[in-house]
């Protein structure tokens, strides 16, 4: 009974700490359902996917009063992540966890080596972007659906939040670092709701678990962008920017060494 009363406080900090500064959550999700209530893997991917849609909705909403979403982003890595989404839930029973755990690690490791390239050559190039106007938005959109589809992908196949490659993805684009965290909670919602219409099909969902983390996570996410807005934005720039890169690096070898 006991831990069944801590998940709705598990519930806020995640929603507070993880949704709101990092956009993710899903992984400990699937995590203490699976350690604390030997939930089996399917069940709990689905039960994560029906939590996250209501703390996303949420998310976004105080997101976006706090001016923190890139719309045209958004919603181009969303159709990606909806397709790579519904891709992954499909395939979900066919890979095992093991290597499916092997090749997230690596991918996000790469993300963030690509992340720290694409910083460094932000920082070098001050002013030379005349000629590349209609190009480089072509070419922009096309990586935004890439990365939608493989943060997608990633939470059809074990119900994780995809929010590795879409905030990597986005800090590559070139957003600010709380444009990052705001823009990656609107995808997520896209990308759960679309996941979790697709493992209806496939596991079935413990209600009374959703209800008491959604409870928590809720009024966590909501507080978190509310937070933020009463702390220095160019500090908090500053401080988030190599946050978020670090947390891609430790979750790349999480994932590896699992």
């Amino acid at each position: 009974m006991a831990p069944y009363i801590a998940l709705p406080i598990v519930g806020f900090i995640v929603g507070l700490l993880i949704i709101s500064l990092g956009g993710g959550g899903g992984a400990v999700y699937v995590g203490i359902l699976t350690a604390f209530f030997n939930i089996p893997p399917a069940i709990a991917a689905t039960t994560s996917l029906a939590t996250t849609i209501p703390t996303t909705a949420v998310g976004t909403f105080s997101h976006w009063k706090a001016g923190n979403v890139n719309w045209r982003f958004g919603l181009t890595m969303l159709i990606g992540g909806a397709a790579g989404s519904i891709v992954g839930s499909l395939c979900s029973g066919f890979l095992p966890e093991n290597l499916y755990n092997k090749i997230t690690g690596l991918i996000l490791l790469l993300l963030a080596v690509q992340m720290l390239v694409s910083y460094i050559r932000k920082k070098q190039k001050k002013g030379n972007s005349l000629s590349a106007g209609s190009t480089s938005s072509k070419s922009n959109t096309v990586k935004a659906v890439c990365f939608g589809l493989l943060g997608g992908i990633m939470s059809g196949l074990v119900g994780l939040s995809g929010g590795g490659p879409i905030i990597a993805g986005l800090m590559i684009l070139g957003c600010q670092a709380l444009e990052t965290v705001g823009t990656s909670v609107l995808v997520l919602f896209g990308i759960a709701v679309t996941g979790f219409l697709t493992h209806l099909g496939i596991g079935t969902i413990d209600w009374k678990l959703v209800g008491l983390l959604t409870i928590g996570t809720v009024c966590g996410a909501f507080v978190g962008p509310i937070l933020l807005k009463q702390i220095n934005k160019q500090k908090l720039e500053k401080v988030l920017q190599p946050v978020l890169f670090f947390m891609i690096v430790v979750m790349g070898g999480m994932e590896i060494f699992k």
